[in-house]
């Protein structure tokens, strides 16, 4: 007897060379083609052993659910929709404080199989006692990363037409063509459906995750990523795939005059009594970046009525809403754009509520009413910029200008600033290397703020820079040196004739910031050509300096001023980062997003950050 026992390294006796893989293969242009070839599949050996153990678990809930709702028909989940409304609004990190700020993949449940990854190679699968036997996970692997390194989202639709109308990107991945009028093989290129389960059971699970990190975790250990200690940090924005719903909420006087009161039970009732009763218990929440919610006085409940009238904080709020407000019949100066202004306080964005089944009577079946995108918000770029959209917040090395870690948050209306500090966490979690050699990071204006820096700064012991934010801050006119006409919001003071000066040092003995005037092409100072010279600079050479106390300008660091060239210089690495996002969103992807959810919306992001780190592992 002759026993034939599959050997991994044994090299095939013959090898079937296609003309398109040989044009691929000289084509500098195809990266993918020669850096699918060259993947190492043993550095993927424990995935694939996870995803068979998942797959399998998948299979058998996927069984034992069909025969439960058969035997045992469960019963009608009794909530409405308004209330569901209500209660997804409300958890959203933009109204409470305790939710997370960034994502957070829930735990997955722990297989009932077991499977060696050593036992796993390309082509050969887990036997199975029963049915079809699985697809290869290394075939699929490959062609979802080979279709992101190709420039197009790593999403199942496009990988099912890129393995249909590319044979030779089919072959590399290691499916086989189909065959006409003969039986289907399991190598064969697999279906729409297929491969739409491999990406679910990979997103559910937190393997596109997984995967990233280990090639980012090696990248650093081996030295092929060198660690600096700075770190850069901001926060990006993809179109969602969804629609919103905007939910009026009574409480000011409307555009409208002539609309009636809303009837008990009615939607922005409901959402009414719920913020009055989170305002009566003392509960909190992050600024929005979305217009705050104001309970009306309208339609309440005589429970959410007196729960307001109890409460110092709620009756304070009351009594602000209560106040007659002046209509345009009675104030001629009164303005249409104000009453807009104020009746706009009253609006939230927010996704539609649905269920997750397709069955005629959804309003009486026993599903849970979720979110149809889940985490998706209005994201404020500037004045009347905004987007429906997600947000992400990624970090990264400058210097190098590689992405360490993406990761969504929670509710894409949050401020760009609370991503900041629970960013670090999690990456000195995954990466505990980096812990003690990181000092520094450099964010963007909205970071800008003391308490945010001394959090950072206590915790993690990092500092941050930020460029100044002067927000609603405008220039300051009084009391200014002789000369000076003001100080612009940043604190540069401008003199009479429209220069603004320079920042020279610190008289920490006095506790003042010393300026002088700007030079001009001829490395000459301004003020020696000055018509306004006269009251102004007294001396026959050089230029005007002023001095300014730090009490006047206490946003300005006076350890590590803001406007000095020193602060200018460590701040010009910042701007890797937006290079790093055009990789992400545009190289790599699609800055608009074909599924719903923040799952989807990170397994996106793990997608793209394993085709970087893959990339930077490639050694051609």
């Amino acid at each position: 007897m002759v026993a034939v026992v599959y050997s991994p390294g044994q090299l095939p006796l013959i090898e079937f060379v296609e003309s398109d893989d040989l044009f691929l293969q000289d084509e500098p242009d195809a990266l993918w083609f020669d850096v699918l070839r060259k993947l190492d599949y043993r550095l993927f050996q424990s995935t694939a052993a996870r995803y068979y153990e998942q797959l399998w678990q998948f299979n058998q809930q996927q069984t034992q659910q069909r025969n439960e709702r058969r035997e045992d028909p469960p019963a009608a989940n009794p909530e409405t929709q308004q209330q569901a409304t209500v209660r997804l609004l409300f958890d959203r990190p933009t109204l409470d404080e305790n939710a997370a700020v960034l994502y957070r993949l829930p735990p997955c449940e722990t297989p009932s199989i077991s499977i060696r990854p050593a036992t796993l190679h390309p082509g050969v699968t887990p036997l199975r006692f029963a049915g079809r036997p699985p697809k290869c996970f290394f075939a699929m692997f490959r062609a979802f990363l080979g279709v992101t390194l190709a420039g197009q989202p790593g999403e199942p639709q496009f990988v099912h037409q890129k393995l249909r109308e590319n044979p030779a990107f089919a072959r590399t991945c290691g499916f086989t063509i189909p065959r006409v009028d003969k039986p289907e093989r399991q190598s064969d290129i697999p279906s729409l459906r297929k491969l739409q389960q491999f990406d679910q059971i990979m997103t559910q699970n937190g393997l596109w995750a997984a995967v990233a990190l280990d090639r980012v975790a090696a990248n650093l250990r081996d030295g092929t990523v060198q660690v600096e200690s700075t770190l850069v940090h901001d926060t990006t924005h993809y179109l969602a795939y969804s629609s919103m719903q905007v939910i009026d909420l009574p409480g000011l006087p409307a555009c409208d005059e002539g609309v009636p009161e809303p009837a008990a039970g009615d939607l922005t009732t409901v959402v009414a009594e719920k913020a009055v009763e989170r305002l009566a218990d003392g509960q909190g929440g992050h600024p929005p970046a979305a217009p705050e919610l104001t309970p009306s006085t309208a339609g309440l409940s005589s429970a959410a009525a007196k729960a307001r009238s109890d409460s110092p904080a709620a009756a304070k709020a009351a009594q602000t809403l209560e106040k007659p407000e002046k209509t345009a019949a009675g104030n001629k100066s009164a303005k249409p754009s104000k009453k807009s202004k104020r009746s706009k306080k009253n609006r939230k964005s927010h996704p539609r509520t649905t269920k997750a089944c397709r069955g005629k009577d959804r309003d009486h079946c026993d599903h849970e009413w979720i979110n149809a995108d889940d985490g998706v918000g209005t994201v404020v770029k500037s004045t009347g910029k905004m987007y429906w959209g997600h947000k992400a917040s990624t970090l990264g090395f400058p210097r190098q200008e590689v992405l360490l870690d993406a990761v969504p948050m929670s509710d894409a209306a949050s401020h760009d600033s609370q991503s900041l500090l629970p960013h670090l966490k999690r990456l000195f979690q995954r990466h505990p290397d980096l812990k003690g050699i990181i000092n520094r990071v450099l964010d963007d204006g909205a970071a800008d703020d003391a308490k945010l820096k001394a959090a950072v700064q206590e915790d993690l012991g990092i500092e941050v820079l930020a460029p100044i934010n002067p927000r609603r801050r405008g220039p300051i006119r009084n009391d200014m040196p002789r000369g000076i006409d003001h100080l612009t919001p940043r604190g540069v003071p401008v003199c009479r004739a429209g220069y603004p000066f320079e920042l020279v040092g610190v008289r920490h003995d006095t506790e003042h910031f010393l300026f002088h005037a700007p030079k001009d092409e001829q490395d000459q100072s301004v003020c020696q050509g000055c018509g306004l010279r006269v009251g102004c600079y007294r001396g026959q050479s050089g230029g005007r300096q002023v001095t300014i106390p730090q009490s006047r300008l206490p946003w300005l660091d006076p350890e590590f001023p803001q406007l000095s060239k020193r602060f200018l210089k460590a701040m010009a690495r910042r701007t890797s980062i937006e290079r790093l996002h055009k990789l992400m969103k545009f190289d790599l992807g699609d800055d608009r997003l074909t599924k719903r959810g923040n799952d989807a919306f990170q397994a996106r992001l793990d997608k793209t950050l394993l085709a970087m780190h893959v990339l930077l592992a490639y050694k051609g």
